[in-house]
Protein backbone atom coordinates (compact mmCIF):
# COMPACT_ATOMS: atom_id res chain seq x y z
CA UNK A 1 0.00 0.00 0.00
CA UNK A 2 1.94 3.36 -0.95
CA UNK A 3 1.94 6.46 1.42
CA UNK A 4 -0.40 8.06 -0.79
CA UNK A 5 -3.18 5.48 0.06
CA UNK A 6 -2.60 5.50 3.25
CA UNK A 7 -2.26 9.49 3.88
CA UNK A 8 -5.66 9.78 2.01
CA UNK A 9 -7.28 6.59 4.07
CA UNK A 10 -6.34 8.01 7.74
CA UNK A 11 -7.27 11.28 6.46
CA UNK A 12 -10.97 9.98 5.03
CA UNK A 13 -11.70 7.68 8.37
CA UNK A 14 -10.01 11.09 10.59
CA UNK A 15 -12.89 13.22 8.88
CA UNK A 16 -15.41 10.48 9.08
CA UNK A 17 -14.94 10.11 12.61
CA UNK A 18 -15.09 13.80 12.79
CA UNK A 19 -17.99 14.14 10.88
CA UNK A 20 -19.86 11.26 12.27
CA UNK A 21 -19.48 12.56 15.77
CA UNK A 22 -20.79 16.14 14.52
CA UNK A 23 -23.92 14.55 12.79
CA UNK A 24 -24.88 12.79 15.81
CA UNK A 25 -24.30 15.72 18.34
CA UNK A 26 -26.51 17.79 15.79
CA UNK A 27 -29.21 15.40 15.18
CA UNK A 28 -29.56 14.81 19.51
CA UNK A 29 -29.82 18.68 19.41
CA UNK A 30 -32.57 19.76 16.56
CA UNK A 31 -34.60 16.55 17.61
CA UNK A 32 -34.63 17.87 21.42
CA UNK A 33 -35.73 20.76 19.81
CA UNK A 34 -38.36 19.56 17.90
CA UNK A 35 -39.58 17.40 20.69
CA UNK A 36 -39.27 20.49 23.49
CA UNK A 37 -41.28 22.72 20.73
CA UNK A 38 -43.96 20.16 20.34
CA UNK A 39 -44.14 19.81 24.41
CA UNK A 40 -44.29 23.12 24.34
CA UNK A 41 -47.17 23.72 21.64
CA UNK A 42 -49.27 20.81 24.16
CA UNK A 43 -48.47 22.88 27.21
CA UNK A 44 -49.69 25.79 25.24
CA UNK A 45 -52.99 24.33 23.77
CA UNK A 46 -53.86 22.43 27.35
CA UNK A 47 -53.49 26.09 28.39
CA UNK A 48 -56.60 26.82 25.82
CA UNK A 49 -58.47 24.46 27.86
CA UNK A 50 -59.05 26.10 30.93
CA UNK A 51 -61.38 28.38 29.34
CA UNK A 52 -64.02 25.90 28.00
CA UNK A 53 -67.37 25.43 29.91
CA UNK A 54 -67.45 22.71 32.59
CA UNK A 55 -69.96 19.99 32.47
CA UNK A 56 -73.88 20.44 33.20
CA UNK A 57 -74.60 19.74 36.44
CA UNK A 58 -76.53 17.07 38.26
CA UNK A 59 -75.00 13.81 36.50
CA UNK A 60 -72.01 11.67 37.82
CA UNK A 61 -69.59 14.30 36.72
CA UNK A 62 -70.86 16.54 39.85
CA UNK A 63 -67.83 17.06 42.13
CA UNK A 64 -69.81 15.95 45.44
CA UNK A 65 -70.38 12.65 43.89
CA UNK A 66 -68.63 10.49 46.76
CA UNK A 67 -68.71 7.50 44.99
CA UNK A 68 -67.38 6.41 41.44
CA UNK A 69 -69.11 2.84 39.50
CA UNK A 70 -66.34 1.00 37.11
CA UNK A 71 -68.36 1.26 33.79
CA UNK A 72 -70.93 3.60 34.49
CA UNK A 73 -71.54 7.34 32.37
CA UNK A 74 -74.06 8.81 32.75
CA UNK A 75 -72.40 12.24 31.83
CA UNK A 76 -73.08 13.54 28.35
CA UNK A 77 -69.97 14.15 26.03
CA UNK A 78 -69.86 17.24 24.38
CA UNK A 79 -68.02 17.74 21.52
CA UNK A 80 -65.39 20.99 20.91
CA UNK A 81 -63.56 21.13 17.60
CA UNK A 82 -59.71 20.04 17.54
CA UNK A 83 -58.08 20.29 14.18
CA UNK A 84 -54.76 18.56 14.78
CA UNK A 85 -54.96 18.58 18.34
CA UNK A 86 -56.74 15.60 20.05
CA UNK A 87 -57.81 16.28 23.90
CA UNK A 88 -59.73 14.80 26.31
CA UNK A 89 -61.31 15.94 29.79
CA UNK A 90 -61.96 13.04 31.97
CA UNK A 91 -63.48 13.90 35.70
CA UNK A 92 -62.43 12.05 38.28
CA UNK A 93 -63.74 8.97 38.16
CA UNK A 94 -62.50 8.50 34.34
CA UNK A 95 -65.74 9.85 32.99
CA UNK A 96 -65.51 11.38 29.71
CA UNK A 97 -66.58 15.13 30.13
CA UNK A 98 -65.07 16.82 26.64
CA UNK A 99 -63.84 14.93 23.80
CA UNK A 100 -62.48 17.07 20.50
CA UNK A 101 -64.02 16.26 17.55
CA UNK A 102 -61.42 14.37 15.54
CA UNK A 103 -61.41 11.76 18.45
CA UNK A 104 -63.75 9.11 17.56
CA UNK A 105 -62.64 7.16 20.75
CA UNK A 106 -61.30 7.22 24.44
CA UNK A 107 -57.69 7.79 24.71
CA UNK A 108 -56.52 4.42 26.21
CA UNK A 109 -55.48 6.10 29.52
CA UNK A 110 -54.22 4.27 32.61
CA UNK A 111 -55.80 4.60 36.43
CA UNK A 112 -52.20 5.66 37.10
CA UNK A 113 -51.87 8.25 34.50
CA UNK A 114 -55.09 9.60 35.26
CA UNK A 115 -54.16 9.86 39.29
CA UNK A 116 -51.17 11.61 38.10
CA UNK A 117 -53.17 14.37 36.10
CA UNK A 118 -55.62 14.73 39.33
CA UNK A 119 -52.74 15.51 41.48
CA UNK A 120 -51.70 18.19 39.24
CA UNK A 121 -48.50 16.42 38.37
CA UNK A 122 -48.29 17.23 34.51
CA UNK A 123 -46.48 14.93 32.63
CA UNK A 124 -45.68 13.68 29.02
CA UNK A 125 -45.95 9.67 27.53
CA UNK A 126 -46.76 8.47 24.85
CA UNK A 127 -49.63 6.49 23.49
CA UNK A 128 -50.30 4.08 19.90
CA UNK A 129 -54.02 3.84 19.33
CA UNK A 130 -55.38 2.00 15.82
CA UNK A 131 -57.40 5.31 14.87
CA UNK A 132 -54.52 8.17 15.64
CA UNK A 133 -51.55 5.83 15.45
CA UNK A 134 -48.78 7.11 17.82
CA UNK A 135 -49.46 9.73 19.89
CA UNK A 136 -47.73 12.30 21.88
CA UNK A 137 -49.97 13.04 25.38
CA UNK A 138 -49.71 15.99 27.92
CA UNK A 139 -51.30 15.22 31.02
CA UNK A 140 -52.71 17.74 33.28
CA UNK A 141 -55.13 19.54 35.47
CA UNK A 142 -58.22 21.78 34.89
CA UNK A 143 -60.62 23.76 36.20
CA UNK A 144 -64.21 24.25 35.37
CA UNK A 145 -67.60 26.17 35.92
CA UNK A 146 -68.48 24.01 38.69
CA UNK A 147 -64.89 24.64 40.78
CA UNK A 148 -63.91 21.08 40.20
CA UNK A 149 -60.84 19.84 38.97
CA UNK A 150 -61.19 17.41 35.79
CA UNK A 151 -57.97 15.93 34.63
CA UNK A 152 -56.99 16.76 30.79
CA UNK A 153 -55.25 15.06 28.20
CA UNK A 154 -53.61 16.89 24.93
CA UNK A 155 -52.31 15.14 22.75
CA UNK A 156 -50.95 15.67 18.76
CA UNK A 157 -49.67 12.52 16.84
CA UNK A 158 -45.56 11.96 15.99
CA UNK A 159 -45.64 10.80 12.76
CA UNK A 160 -45.32 14.87 11.44
CA UNK A 161 -42.24 14.82 13.76
CA UNK A 162 -40.80 12.05 13.07
CA UNK A 163 -41.31 12.53 9.22
CA UNK A 164 -38.90 15.48 9.83
CA UNK A 165 -36.61 13.78 12.04
CA UNK A 166 -36.15 10.84 9.27
CA UNK A 167 -35.67 13.56 6.83
CA UNK A 168 -33.11 15.45 8.73
CA UNK A 169 -31.64 11.72 9.51
CA UNK A 170 -31.36 11.34 6.04
CA UNK A 171 -29.80 14.38 5.11
CA UNK A 172 -27.29 14.56 7.56
CA UNK A 173 -26.08 11.00 6.45
CA UNK A 174 -26.14 12.66 2.84
CA UNK A 175 -23.79 14.96 3.68
CA UNK A 176 -21.54 12.89 6.07
CA UNK A 177 -21.51 10.58 2.94
CA UNK A 178 -20.95 12.83 0.79
CA UNK A 179 -18.50 15.02 2.42
CA UNK A 180 -16.13 11.69 3.13
CA UNK A 181 -16.31 11.17 -0.35
CA UNK A 182 -15.40 14.63 -1.89
CA UNK A 183 -12.30 14.52 0.92
CA UNK A 184 -11.11 10.97 -0.32
CA UNK A 185 -11.48 12.54 -3.88
CA UNK A 186 -9.66 15.95 -2.48
CA UNK A 187 -7.13 14.03 -0.20
CA UNK A 188 -6.03 11.69 -2.69
CA UNK A 189 -5.07 14.55 -4.80
CA UNK A 190 -3.78 16.07 -2.31
CA UNK A 191 -1.31 13.49 -1.27
CA UNK A 192 -0.44 13.36 -4.90
CA UNK A 193 0.67 16.86 -5.28
CA UNK A 194 2.38 16.16 -2.09
CA UNK A 195 3.91 13.20 -2.44
CA UNK A 196 4.97 13.79 -6.49
CA UNK A 197 8.38 15.38 -5.47
CA UNK A 198 8.99 12.03 -3.79
CA UNK A 199 8.20 9.69 -7.06
CA UNK A 200 10.54 11.95 -8.93
CA UNK A 201 13.36 11.73 -6.43
CA UNK A 202 12.70 7.60 -5.90
CA UNK A 203 13.22 7.61 -10.25
CA UNK A 204 16.00 9.78 -10.16
CA UNK A 205 17.20 7.47 -7.69
CA UNK A 206 16.73 4.36 -9.65
CA UNK A 207 18.10 6.10 -12.60
CA UNK A 208 21.48 6.95 -10.68
CA UNK A 209 21.14 3.26 -9.09
CA UNK A 210 21.04 1.08 -12.85
CA UNK A 211 22.95 3.50 -14.54
CA UNK A 212 25.76 3.08 -11.44
CA UNK A 213 27.11 6.94 -12.04
CA UNK A 214 26.41 8.40 -9.00
CA UNK A 215 27.46 11.87 -10.74
CA UNK A 216 23.52 12.84 -11.23
CA UNK A 217 21.40 14.78 -8.82
CA UNK A 218 17.99 14.45 -7.23
CA UNK A 219 15.63 17.09 -8.97
CA UNK A 220 15.51 20.02 -5.59
CA UNK A 221 11.80 21.20 -5.50
CA UNK A 222 11.08 25.10 -5.19
CA UNK A 223 9.51 25.30 -2.08
CA UNK A 224 12.05 24.69 1.15
CA UNK A 225 10.11 22.33 2.76
CA UNK A 226 10.78 19.18 4.22
CA UNK A 227 10.94 17.16 0.85
CA UNK A 228 12.80 20.08 -0.49
CA UNK A 229 15.55 19.78 2.64
CA UNK A 230 15.18 16.03 1.89
CA UNK A 231 16.20 16.35 -1.73
CA UNK A 232 18.96 18.47 -0.02
CA UNK A 233 20.40 16.14 1.97
CA UNK A 234 20.21 13.57 -0.32
CA UNK A 235 21.92 15.45 -2.87
CA UNK A 236 24.44 15.88 -0.10
CA UNK A 237 24.94 12.35 0.61
CA UNK A 238 25.68 11.62 -2.88
CA UNK A 239 28.17 14.41 -3.35
CA UNK A 240 29.97 13.16 -0.17
CA UNK A 241 29.77 9.65 -1.70
CA UNK A 242 30.78 10.40 -5.14
CA UNK A 243 33.84 11.53 -3.42
CA UNK A 244 34.41 8.62 -1.56
CA UNK A 245 34.14 6.63 -4.50
CA UNK A 246 36.77 8.50 -6.43
CA UNK A 247 38.76 8.90 -3.38
CA UNK A 248 38.63 5.12 -2.93
CA UNK A 249 39.63 4.61 -6.63
CA UNK A 250 42.36 7.06 -6.27
CA UNK A 251 43.92 5.37 -3.45
CA UNK A 252 43.28 1.61 -5.00
CA UNK A 253 45.23 3.05 -7.69
CA UNK A 254 48.04 4.35 -5.97
CA UNK A 255 47.96 1.03 -3.73
CA UNK A 256 48.45 -1.03 -7.15
CA UNK A 257 50.83 1.37 -8.79
CA UNK A 258 52.74 1.04 -5.49
CA UNK A 259 52.72 -2.14 -4.80
CA UNK A 260 53.48 -3.05 -8.44
CA UNK A 261 56.80 -1.29 -8.36
CA UNK A 262 58.67 -2.80 -5.55
CA UNK A 263 57.27 -6.16 -7.01
CA UNK A 264 58.15 -5.70 -10.35
CA UNK A 265 62.16 -4.54 -8.95
CA UNK A 266 61.78 -7.86 -7.12
CA UNK A 267 60.78 -9.74 -10.49
CA UNK A 268 64.07 -7.96 -12.54
CA UNK A 269 66.43 -8.69 -9.93
CA UNK A 270 65.22 -12.71 -9.51
CA UNK A 271 65.82 -12.84 -13.42
CA UNK A 272 69.17 -11.24 -12.94
CA UNK A 273 69.83 -14.43 -10.43
CA UNK A 274 68.55 -16.61 -12.80
CA UNK A 275 70.19 -15.60 -15.58
CA UNK A 276 73.44 -16.48 -13.88
CA UNK A 277 74.30 -13.20 -11.71
CA UNK A 278 74.96 -15.74 -8.68
CA UNK A 279 77.66 -16.73 -10.41
CA UNK A 280 79.19 -12.99 -9.26
CA UNK A 281 79.35 -13.12 -5.77
CA UNK A 282 79.17 -9.00 -5.41
CA UNK A 283 76.29 -9.08 -7.90
CA UNK A 284 74.38 -11.29 -6.46
CA UNK A 285 74.93 -9.69 -2.92
CA UNK A 286 73.54 -6.25 -4.37
CA UNK A 287 70.77 -8.34 -5.72
CA UNK A 288 69.65 -9.68 -2.65
CA UNK A 289 70.18 -6.33 -1.26
CA UNK A 290 67.62 -4.99 -3.30
CA UNK A 291 65.13 -7.74 -3.17
CA UNK A 292 65.73 -7.12 0.62
CA UNK A 293 64.79 -3.50 0.45
CA UNK A 294 62.10 -3.55 -2.04
CA UNK A 295 60.61 -6.52 0.40
CA UNK A 296 61.03 -3.78 3.41
CA UNK A 297 59.44 -1.31 1.84
CA UNK A 298 56.21 -3.60 0.53
CA UNK A 299 56.02 -4.90 3.98
CA UNK A 300 55.95 -1.22 5.06
CA UNK A 301 53.41 -0.22 2.64
CA UNK A 302 51.53 -3.17 3.95
CA UNK A 303 51.25 -2.47 7.21
CA UNK A 304 50.40 1.21 6.51
CA UNK A 305 47.41 0.05 4.72
CA UNK A 306 45.93 -2.30 6.85
CA UNK A 307 46.62 0.91 9.61
CA UNK A 308 44.17 2.88 7.15
CA UNK A 309 42.31 0.31 6.65
CA UNK A 310 41.36 -0.34 10.54
CA UNK A 311 40.96 3.14 10.45
CA UNK A 312 37.82 3.57 7.81
CA UNK A 313 36.46 0.48 9.50
CA UNK A 314 35.82 2.27 12.20
CA UNK A 315 38.07 0.45 14.59
CA UNK A 316 38.29 2.59 17.80
CA UNK A 317 41.60 3.38 19.72
CA UNK A 318 42.41 1.31 22.85
CA UNK A 319 41.59 4.56 25.44
CA UNK A 320 43.81 4.72 28.55
CA UNK A 321 45.13 7.04 30.86
CA UNK A 322 48.93 7.38 29.94
CA UNK A 323 51.71 9.72 30.28
CA UNK A 324 52.31 11.64 26.89
CA UNK A 325 55.76 12.73 27.88
CA UNK A 326 57.32 8.82 28.95
CA UNK A 327 55.88 8.18 25.17
CA UNK A 328 57.63 11.06 23.78
CA UNK A 329 60.66 10.21 25.47
CA UNK A 330 60.56 7.01 24.23
CA UNK A 331 60.24 8.12 20.62
CA UNK A 332 63.14 10.46 20.99
CA UNK A 333 65.62 7.65 22.23
CA UNK A 334 64.57 5.42 19.60
CA UNK A 335 65.21 7.78 16.42
CA UNK A 336 68.39 9.32 17.77
CA UNK A 337 70.64 6.62 16.62
CA UNK A 338 68.79 6.63 13.48
CA UNK A 339 68.98 10.51 12.56
CA UNK A 340 72.57 9.65 11.34
CA UNK A 341 73.81 13.23 9.91
CA UNK A 342 70.71 15.09 10.93
CA UNK A 343 70.78 16.66 14.72
CA UNK A 344 67.72 15.30 16.50
CA UNK A 345 66.93 17.53 19.71
CA UNK A 346 64.74 18.54 22.15
CA UNK A 347 63.09 21.56 22.66
CA UNK A 348 60.46 22.99 24.97
CA UNK A 349 59.45 19.65 27.22
CA UNK A 350 56.51 19.76 29.81
CA UNK A 351 55.39 16.66 31.37
CA UNK A 352 51.32 15.99 30.58
CA UNK A 353 48.93 13.20 30.83
CA UNK A 354 46.26 12.22 27.72
CA UNK A 355 43.73 9.86 27.62
CA UNK A 356 44.36 8.17 24.47
CA UNK A 357 46.17 4.85 22.53
CA UNK A 358 49.69 4.17 23.95
CA UNK A 359 50.40 2.16 20.46
CA UNK A 360 48.67 4.65 18.18
CA UNK A 361 49.75 7.72 19.66
CA UNK A 362 53.60 6.37 19.29
CA UNK A 363 52.90 5.17 15.54
CA UNK A 364 51.70 8.88 15.03
CA UNK A 365 55.10 10.25 16.79
CA UNK A 366 57.29 7.75 14.86
CA UNK A 367 55.40 9.20 11.47
CA UNK A 368 56.54 12.58 12.34
CA UNK A 369 59.54 12.30 13.19
CA UNK A 370 60.62 10.04 10.41
CA UNK A 371 59.03 12.18 7.82
CA UNK A 372 61.03 15.26 9.54
CA UNK A 373 64.58 13.47 9.38
CA UNK A 374 63.64 12.19 5.89
CA UNK A 375 63.55 15.63 4.51
CA UNK A 376 65.90 17.79 6.51
CA UNK A 377 69.26 17.58 4.56
CA UNK A 378 72.53 16.35 6.07
CA UNK A 379 73.65 19.36 9.24
CA UNK A 380 70.14 20.18 9.69
CA UNK A 381 68.23 19.61 12.52
CA UNK A 382 65.03 18.30 13.96
CA UNK A 383 63.52 19.39 16.77
CA UNK A 384 60.76 17.85 19.54
CA UNK A 385 58.67 20.06 21.56
CA UNK A 386 55.77 18.91 23.94
CA UNK A 387 53.72 21.72 26.13
CA UNK A 388 50.72 21.45 27.67
CA UNK A 389 47.98 24.49 27.62
CA UNK A 390 45.13 24.93 28.75
CA UNK A 391 43.64 21.23 28.92
CA UNK A 392 45.78 20.55 25.91
CA UNK A 393 48.89 18.43 25.03
CA UNK A 394 50.41 20.23 22.29
CA UNK A 395 53.34 18.29 20.47
CA UNK A 396 56.00 20.32 17.49
CA UNK A 397 58.34 18.11 15.38
CA UNK A 398 60.11 21.17 13.70
CA UNK A 399 62.71 20.22 11.21
CA UNK A 400 65.25 22.66 9.29
CA UNK A 401 64.26 21.14 5.88
CA UNK A 402 63.64 22.82 2.10
CA UNK A 403 59.86 23.61 3.56
CA UNK A 404 56.93 23.17 1.28
CA UNK A 405 55.18 25.09 -1.09
CA UNK A 406 51.81 27.08 -0.44
CA UNK A 407 50.23 24.79 -3.05
CA UNK A 408 51.24 21.70 -1.34
CA UNK A 409 50.12 22.53 2.15
CA UNK A 410 46.28 21.90 2.02
CA UNK A 411 46.49 18.46 0.64
CA UNK A 412 49.55 17.17 2.43
CA UNK A 413 47.48 14.98 4.64
CA UNK A 414 45.91 12.90 1.69
CA UNK A 415 46.53 9.19 1.18
CA UNK A 416 49.82 9.09 -1.61
CA UNK A 417 50.22 12.64 -2.02
CA UNK A 418 53.78 13.86 -2.64
CA UNK A 419 55.56 16.97 -3.55
CA UNK A 420 58.21 15.14 -4.72
CA UNK A 421 57.66 11.16 -5.74
CA UNK A 422 60.58 10.47 -7.26
CA UNK A 423 62.57 11.55 -3.78
CA UNK A 424 60.05 10.19 -1.63
CA UNK A 425 60.27 6.63 -3.28
CA UNK A 426 64.18 7.12 -2.84
CA UNK A 427 64.01 7.44 0.52
CA UNK A 428 61.84 4.75 1.15
CA UNK A 429 58.26 6.34 2.10
CA UNK A 430 54.65 5.23 1.02
CA UNK A 431 53.04 8.50 0.89
CA UNK A 432 50.91 7.47 3.98
CA UNK A 433 52.63 8.57 6.62
CA UNK A 434 51.02 11.95 7.03
CA UNK A 435 47.81 10.41 6.22
CA UNK A 436 47.94 7.58 8.97
CA UNK A 437 48.67 10.44 11.50
CA UNK A 438 46.05 12.67 10.52
CA UNK A 439 43.94 9.71 10.99
CA UNK A 440 45.10 9.15 14.88
CA UNK A 441 44.86 12.65 15.79
CA UNK A 442 41.05 12.51 14.50
CA UNK A 443 40.30 9.14 16.18
CA UNK A 444 41.93 10.88 19.54
CA UNK A 445 39.69 13.92 19.58
CA UNK A 446 42.67 16.44 18.40
CA UNK A 447 43.98 18.25 15.66
CA UNK A 448 46.95 18.31 12.99
CA UNK A 449 48.46 21.33 11.05
CA UNK A 450 51.21 21.85 9.39
CA UNK A 451 53.49 25.59 8.86
CA UNK A 452 56.07 26.07 6.10
CA UNK A 453 58.16 28.19 5.13
CA UNK A 454 60.44 27.71 2.29
CA UNK A 455 64.31 27.43 2.71
CA UNK A 456 63.82 27.73 6.57
CA UNK A 457 61.63 24.57 7.52
CA UNK A 458 58.29 23.03 8.15
CA UNK A 459 56.68 22.66 11.79
CA UNK A 460 54.51 20.40 12.13
CA UNK A 461 51.81 20.60 15.08
CA UNK A 462 49.26 18.68 17.15
CA UNK A 463 46.82 19.52 19.80
CA UNK A 464 45.02 16.70 21.82
CA UNK A 465 42.88 16.84 24.90
CA UNK A 466 44.59 16.67 28.31
CA UNK A 467 42.02 15.97 31.10
CA UNK A 468 44.30 17.32 33.93
CA UNK A 469 46.94 20.69 34.97
CA UNK A 470 50.49 20.18 33.74
CA UNK A 471 51.97 17.88 36.37
CA UNK A 472 55.14 19.16 38.47
CA UNK A 473 57.67 20.72 36.75
CA UNK A 474 60.11 18.68 38.66
CA UNK A 475 60.46 15.98 35.62
CA UNK A 476 61.06 18.58 33.32
CA UNK A 477 64.49 18.20 34.44
CA UNK A 478 65.25 15.37 32.40
CA UNK A 479 65.76 17.61 29.68
CA UNK A 480 69.08 18.91 30.68
CA UNK A 481 70.76 15.24 30.53
CA UNK A 482 69.13 14.37 27.07
CA UNK A 483 70.60 16.72 24.96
Amino acid sequence: MSIRLRLTLWLTALLAVVLTGLTVLVYVVVSDQMQNRQDANLRDRAGELNVLPGPDQGGKGNRDRKECVAGENSTEIRRVQGNAIYFEILDRCGNVLVRSSNLDESLPISVSMLNRALKGKESFFDLTTHATGDLRVLGTTVGSDDRSENAAFVARSVSGLESDLFRLKMLLVGVVLGTTALSAVIGWFLAARAMAPVDEMTKAAKRIGFASDISGRIPVPEQQDEIGRLALTFNDMLERLQQAFATQRHFLADASHELRTPLTAIRANVETLRRGGEDDPAERDETLRIVEREVDRMGRLVDDLLALARSDAGQEPVITRMALDSLFLEVYHQQRPLAGRVRLQLGEFQPVEVDGDADRLKQLLLNLVDNALRYTPAGGSVTLDLLHGDHTATIRVRDTGPGIPPKHLPHIFERFYRIDSARTRQSGGTGLGLAISHEIVQAHGGQISVESTMGEGTTFTVQLPSPNPAVAQEAADENVALD
